[in-house]
């Protein structure tokens, strides 16, 4: 079972995001890796298209780069 871990989010925080279409957990998530926000907000909108088969090589291979922190310092 996994650990549940604290991202600092209140609920009333998490569905105001989330209703302007941001998953707040998700992107506190991607920054407690050390991705900066603008570029968790590009993955986390690449990331619905790579599920649904959408995505262009383009937008997969840049999801891996800032997913990747030694590729991430390439686009930073």
């Amino acid at each position: 079972m996994s650990e549940i871990e604290d991202l600092g989010v209140s609920i009333d925080e998490y569905l105001d995001r989330l209703a302007a279409g941001i998953d707040l957990l998700e992107l506190k998530r991607l920054e407690a890796k050390g991705i900066p926000t603008n570029l968790a907000l590009e993955v986390m909108a690449i990331a619905p298209k790579v599920i649904n088969g959408t995505a262009t090589p383009e937008e997969i291979v840049r999801g891996i780069m800032i997913l990747t922190p030694s590729l991430r310092q390439q686009i930073e």
